[in-house]
C-alpha cells in the first residue's frame, strides 16, 4: 500500500479500536468498488451490459453460489487443530492494526485484505492475490483463511482465491480470529519464531498430498 501506513505507533489504544470498527462496518460498503482494483477495470460498454436482465440474473446466480461455496468451506474452531495437522497454513486476512491489537500466532501468514488508511478510511489492498500466488504458487495449496468473524472479507477473499486463482483446497474458519483465541487462548510461546532447519527429502505433507507445503525445502521444528 504505498504511501500508507497500517499502524500509527502514535495511536492510543482506543483510537485503534475505533479505527478497526469503522473497518469492519465500513469495508462491506465498499468492498465492490475497492474489490475491483484487486482484480481488473471493466470499460464502460461492459458496464452497459450489465443493465441486460439475463446478465443480472446470471451474476445474481454467481453472487449465491460463491456464497454457498464459502459456506461449505468453514470450519469450527474445535477442528483447526486438526486442519492444519493435514498441511493446511492459516492466512490471517485482518489489518495489522486487528493483528496489533489481538496478538498473532508467529506462524500464521499475514496477508491483510484490506486495512485503513491515515485518515481513517477503508481501503483494499490491491497486491492481495499476487501475495497469495507468491506464497502458495501451488494451486492445490492448502489456505484456511481468517478474519476477525469469519465472515464477509473471510467469504470474499474465499471467492477470490477460489475463482481468481483457481486454488481449490481453501477453507475458513467460522467465527474468525476473535472465536479461534476464545476456544484457544494465544500463549508466549504461540508468538516465538520457530527456529527453521534444513531438512531433506519430502515432509508428511508431501507424502499425504502430493503438495509441498514448504518454503525453500525448508521445514518448520
Amino acid at each position: 500500500f504505498p504511501g500508507r501506513h497500517f499502524i500509527s505507533h502514535s495511536h492510543t489504544s482506543t483510537h485503534k479500536h475505533a479505527s478497526n470498527v469503522r473497518l469492519k462496518m465500513s469495508f462491506a460498503s465498499t468492498s465492490i468498488q475497492s474489490s475491483s482494483l484487486l482484480f481488473s477495470t471493466r470499460s464502460s460498454s461492459s458496464f452497459k451490459k450489465t443493465t441486460n436482465p439475463k446478465s443480472s440474473a446470471r451474476r445474481s446466480s454467481l453472487k449465491v453460489s460463491a456464497s454457498a461455496e464459502a459456506d461449505a468451506a468453514k470450519i469450527k474452531v474445535t477442528d483447526v487443530k486438526e486442519t492444519l495437522g493435514r498441511g493446511f497454513i492459516l492466512v490471517d486476512i485482518r489489518s495489522p492494526e486487528e493483528v496489533a491489537e489481538t496478538g498473532s500466532k508467529f506462524s500464521w501468514e499475514k496477508i491483510p485484505i484490506a486495512a485503513m488508511d491515515d485518515e481513517g478510511n477503508p481501503m483494499s489492498n490491491p497486491n492481495f492475490l499476487a501475495l497469495i500466488k507468491n506464497k502458495f504458487p501451488n494451486s492445490m495449496s492448502r489456505i484456511l483463511l481468517a478474519c476477525d468473524d469469519g465472515t464477509f472479507r473471510s467469504e470474499l477473499a474465499h471467492k477470490l482465491i477460489t475463482q481468481k486463482l483457481g486454488y481449490s483446497q481453501v477453507k475458513i474458519i467460522e467465527g474468525g480470529i476473535d472465536a479461534y483465541i476464545e476456544f484457544q487462548p494465544l500463549t508466549k510461546e504461540d508468538k516465538i519464531k520457530v527456529r527453521m532447519v534444513a531438512q531433506a527429502g519430502n515432509d508428511l505433507s508431501m507424502l499425504v498430498s502430493g503438495v509441498d507445503t514448504r518454503q525453500a525445502g525448508q521445514k518448520l521444528y
